[in-house]
Formats: structure tokens, C-alpha cells, sequence
């Protein structure tokens, strides 16, 4: 416990590191204009950390920043202090919470171009991926098999299933339309030299959701742990991308299909949350053939 909780609270600071600097060192050009190597212009940010990366997507980097400094790391906190307390509850959403942190920071290291804090966001993919296995291992997935309310439980099982399902077939949409037309290249390609998130998210991010949704509604043990865990994640994350989607609306960029896909996915994962933990924090049943 001494070793977790001293993990937690390095994550919660160089979290705090990385979603602050941006709003702190504004130092830079401004913004300009790139050529990329497919002959497109660029609208290249210019300022601060997200100085080489397109506008429209350094200031997704920005709202995702600001919802990690209001709700991701105080969530963080919150929830190692729930764990600590032994609840079943609150160690889910300590799992939630850094399964978070490891997918935004991995995505950082993937899709960020290099900057003065690609050492912290190294620091904080390894911590969280080790402190997220070492959480997901800690207790046998049995322990957190709940007598959820039928309907309840296939709420949640349901919403994980449509939720792979519906950012996939997103993903895809961007994807398979260039190839069958033959320009191979989606429009909003920029200057990256891949789909990153997309990539991502289709080959590891996703198959989660669908596996856990699976899982849960067969009341299997590992989905008895995954998809509340999922659903935690997805609560903060949905919150992430809602905050993006305001961020570019407000610079006048369309976001498609996501402006009502996004909120409906959060309302759903917020539920589907609620219904997982506050049937975890209940104590758990005891075995009426175990006499004490």
C-alpha cells in the first residue's frame, strides 16, 4: 500500500506537470503555416509544448489537459482515498482513473510531436501501466462478481458492447472511404504520417470494451472486474473528448457525426458507471456454507 500510494501521488504530479505547462509556457512563433510531405497546407499551432502540431489538434490537447487538471487527477485522488478504505468501489475507479492517465499519456507519446515534455510523459506511461497492472492483479477477479439487477447488468454489458462498436465503425469511416475512392490519404491527415488514434484505438483500445461488454453479460470473472473498470475510464475520457469537441467548435470546426455521438456515449457511460460501482460498494455476500 505504501508502494501504491506513492505511486499514485508521483502520477498526480507529473500529471499536473504536463497538463500545466501547456497554459503556463505560451512561448513561440504563433501560428504559421506547413507544407506537409502529401503537398497539403498545414495550420501549425505555434505555441507553447503543441508549437509544431496542427492547430485544430493542439487545442484538443489543450481541453483534454484542462479536464485532467479538473477532474482526472482530483478523481485520482479521490479514488486512491475510496481504495484505501478496502472498498471494492473504490478500487475500481482507482483502476478507471489510471487506465485514464495511461491512454491519454500513451497517446501523447505517440501523437505529440517532440517537445520539452516528452520525458514526463514517458514517466507517466510507465507508471501507470505498471501501477494499472498491479491494480488489476492485485485481487481475484471473483471477489468483484456482484447480484446486479438483470436489467442493470445489461445496461452496462450493452452500452460496452455499442461503445466498441460505434467508435470502430467512426474510425472506419474515416479510414475505408480514401481507400475505396483511391486517394488513400483521409482529409484531415494533416502533417502526421499515420491515424494515430484511430490506429490506436482499432487495435487496442476498442477490443476492450467489446470483450468486457461480453464478459459482464455472461457474468464471466474477468469482465466482473473489466467492465466496471472500463466504464470508470470511459466516463473520464467521454468527458476528455466532449471537452474537445466545445474546444473546435468554438474555433469554428465541425465535428461531424462525434458532436452527437460523444455526449450520448458519455451520458451512457456515466450510467453504466453508476450502476457498476454502486453495486461494488455494497459489502460483499458471504458464502452461507462459511461459518465464522
Amino acid at each position: 500500500m505504501r508502494r501504491l500510494t506513492l505511486a499514485v501521488l508521483l502520477i498526480a504530479v507529473l500529471a499536473a506537470t504536463a497538463a500545466g505547462v501547456p497554459f503556463v509556457n505560451t512561448a513561440g512563433p504563433g501560428p504559421w503555416q506547413h507544407v506537409s510531405v502529401r503537398g497539403e497546407p498545414v495550420e501549425v499551432y505555434g505555441i507553447g509544448p503543441y508549437r509544431h502540431m496542427p492547430a485544430d489538434v493542439a487545442v484538443q490537447g489543450l481541453a483534454q489537459d484542462l479536464v485532467t487538471l479538473a477532474a482526472g487527477i482530483p478523481f485520482l485522488l479521490f479514488a486512491w482515498w475510496w481504495a484505501r478504505r478496502g472498498s471494492r468501489a473504490g478500487h475500481v475507479a482507482l483502476c478507471g482513473a489510471v487506465a485514464y492517465l495511461f491512454v491519454q499519456y500513451f497517446m501523447y507519446l505517440g501523437m505529440g510531436t517532440y517537445n520539452e515534455l516528452f520525458l514526463v510523459y514517458v514517466l507517466l506511461v510507465g507508471l501507470t501501466f505498471l501501477a494499472l497492472t498491479r491494480l488489476l492483479l492485485a485481487v481475484p477477479t471473483a471477489n468483484f462478481a456482484v447480484n446486479l439487477p438483470a436489467a442493470r447488468r445489461r445496461f452496462v454489458g450493452v452500452f460496452l458492447l455499442v461503445n466498441g462498436t460505434l467508435v470502430a465503425l467512426l474510425w472506419l469511416s474515416v479510414v475505408v472511404p480514401p481507400l475505396l475512392a483511391g486517394t488513400l490519404y483521409p482529409a484531415d491527415l494533416a502533417n502526421f504520417t499515420t491515424l494515430i488514434v484511430q490506429g490506436f484505438d482499432l487495435a487496442l483500445f476498442l477490443p476492450p470494451s467489446l470483450l468486457a461488454g461480453y464478459w459482464y453479460l455472461k457474468q464471466r470473472p474477468a469482465g466482473e472486474l473489466l467492465a466496471p473498470v472500463y466504464v470508470v475510464f470511459l466516463s473520464l475520457q467521454m468527458v476528455a473528448l466532449l471537452a474537445k469537441i466545445v474546444w473546435m467548435a468554438a474555433r469554428g470546426v465541425s465535428a461531424g457525426p462525434a458532436l452527437v455521438l460523444i455526449p450520448l456515449l458519455l451520458l451512457g457511460a456515466i450510467m453504466a458507471a453508476f450502476f457498476a460501482l454502486s453495486a461494488l460498494a455494497a459489502p460483499p455476500k458471504r458464502d452461507p456454507s462459511v461459518t465464522a
